[in-house]
């Protein structure tokens, strides 16, 4: 029996002597094939960012690749990232690189099959997106974007199933939008930026099949078509950008279930119809409404109000009529509002009752409501909006009385109160806007003198006061405002001599309009000191003696106006 059990132990050890050996074999193989596979693909790299370098920069300098010879393994080189296990190259991170000229994306690039990261953005890239980034199953970012790439974008991107952000922006780029096809599987993409090229066509419905986007900009391409209602499927969506394109037709309704939203630009199209009455239930969180330059039409939305994070609504240039809604200071995060170019107001009184509201936008920087048929008496609460207002557009109305307040806005930059039925005199307060930098009264019934503290306005370089019935002297305060670049004052009363101290300092004058007044003397001669001068306008007033010969060095004068 004894023997017996030896015998067995001993044939059991030979047993696993053997499957030792053999797991040792199997294992040393395992290793084996792993170390030649990871030589393979470490060569196949090497070659394939060699080939992409000379493509790059050709003959020229290379520049910042520099560093990518063979003294230096790759994946130390400039701009390359590699997988610490494997040594595969994983992130190419070329951005701006400024070669000495422009060069292409190599086919090769394929071969760098562990690519996750792609950027070479802002290169100036000229040829093709070549297909073969369809190989790069693990690509996640794709940044080519601020380039002069052309042709169309490969079909074969949709492979990429990995892939989570695609900038394409700032090319030349044509043909169709090639994104979402049911036969390809891109579920991870959460950014997708097409804008600045020349994309044409619709919106694809197919888009709606990349249920992760959140973020698409389609701006200025040449887009045209309605809105596809398949769009309402990305429930993700937050931002969504397709302004200066050719799209028309009205906003599905099925858009409006997009309630994560919380940008929006359909700016610059030809959609139209009226927007839904109660979109402010429909996004709540939305910060930007930019709808401008369309052919909407209907009355402003009361419920606009009801978006509590609104930060910027711009319905510029459309057919809006109607009133103003006076609970848009409800809006206190607002900072823009934009409703310039439309048909609002009736041109009478309480056309203006919504300003007081906005009183309550202490953070609002811009109010553009000019080019509307807006009436009433200036309320005195315009002095008191925001103390961060910088833009101020109220021109092109219906709008009388007087200017009283505006002094109390510091912050102001542009001023424009033109083309309206103002009287009274120019508040000497002006002079407290020492940030303002244009400045226009045209076209109103404003009297008296030009105040001497418009010369504290030393950032001013557009002055605009033609129209009015303003008399008395141009103060020599104005010489204070050396950067003048236009100055209007035609069409008053003005009177007296124009001193050379005066008109001497305007060193950056390129336009200078004081025709239709009673000014007498000698023109100044000065004048030449406007080496930039392009437009003079002296006509219909009393000069005398002779032209000034310095006229004649102004060489880029091209109206002459001394009848």
């Amino acid at each position: 029996m004894e023997k017996f059990l030896l015998k067995n132990q001993c044939i059991i050890n030979q047993i696993k002597f053997v499957v030792s050996i053999a797991v040792l074999t199997v294992t040393f193989l395992s290793t084996s094939i792993q170390l030649a596979s990871a030589i393979e693909g470490n060569e196949t790299d090497r070659l394939a960012l060699l080939t992409l370098k000379q493509h790059l920069v050709g003959a020229n300098s290379p520049g910042p690749l520099l560093s990518w010879n063979a003294s230096l393994h790759f994946c130390y080189w400039y701009g390359i990232r590699c997988d610490r296990n494997r040594q595969r190259v994983i992130g190419l991170q070329l951005g701006t690189l400024k070669v000495a000229a422009a060069g292409t994306i190599t086919p090769s690039i394929g071969n760098l099959s562990a690519l996750r990261v792609v950027n070479l953005s802002d290169n100036s890239l000229q040829g093709t997106i070549p297909r073969e980034f369809g190989y790069l199953k693990q690509l996640r970012l794709l940044d080519l974007s601020n380039n002069d790439l052309h042709g169309n974008i490969p079909i074969e991107l949709n492979n990429c199933s990995s892939m989570q952000n695609i900038n394409l922006i700032l090319n030349s780029l044509t043909g169709k939008i090639p994104f979402g096809s049911s036969d390809y599987h891109m579920k991870n993409l959460t950014m997708l930026t097409l804008a600045a090229n020349y994309l044409s066509g619709g919106i694809p419905s197919s888009l709606a099949n990349l249920s992760s986007l959140d973020f698409l900009e389609l701006s200025r391409n040449q887009l045209e078509g309605n809105l596809p209602n398949d769009l309402s499927r990305l429930s993700n969506l937050k931002v969504l950008v397709f302004s200066r394109n050719n799209l028309s037709g009205t906003i599905p309704s099925s858009i409006y279930n997009l309630s994560s939203l919380t940008y929006i630009d359909m700016g610059s199209n030809q959609l139209s119809g009226e927007i839904a009455p109660e979109i402010g239930f429909l996004f709540p969180k939305l910060e930007i409404l930019y709808i401008g330059g369309n052919q909407f039409t209907g009355k402003i939305p009361r419920s606009l109000a009801n978006i509590s994070s609104l930060d910027q609504l711009d319905i510029n240039s459309n057919g809006f009529c109607g009133p103003v809604p006076e609970n848009l200071g409800k809006l206190q995060n607002l900072t823009l509002l934009a409703i310039d170019y439309n048909h609002l107001g009736s041109g009478k009184d309480g056309d203006l009752d919504f300003v007081s509201s906005l009183t309550n936008c202490s953070g609002l920087k811009l109010l553009a409501i000019h080019n509307n048929r807006l009436g009433g008496v200036l309320p005195d609460s315009v002095a008191n909006l925001s103390t961060q207002i910088e833009i101020l557009f109220m021109g092109e109305n219906r709008i009388s009385g007087n200017i009283q307040g505006i002094g109390n806005l510091f912050k102001l930059t542009q001023l424009d109160l033109g083309g309206n039925l103002l009287t009274g005199k120019i508040p000497s307060s002006i002079g407290k806007l020492q940030n303002l930098v244009t400045f226009n009264l045209s076209m109103n019934h404003l009297s008296g003198p030009i105040p001497s503290s418009i010369g504290n306005l030393s950032q001013l370089s557009l002055l605009d006061l033609n129209g009015n019935n303003l008399e008395g002297r141009v103060p020599l305060t104005l010489k204070n405002c050396k950067d003048m670049s236009k100055l209007y004052l035609s069409g008053n009363e003005l009177h007296g001599d124009l001193s050379n101290q005066l008109i001497g300092s305007f060193e950056k004058l390129i336009t200078l309009n004081l025709s239709h007044n009673s000014f007498t003397g000698v023109f100044p001669s000065d004048i030449v000191n406007s080496k930039d001068l392009v437009e003079l306008y002296v006509n219909n007033n009393n000069f005398i003696g002779r032209i000034p010969s310095q006229i004649g060095e102004i060489s880029g004068l091209r109206f002459l106006h001394m009848q």
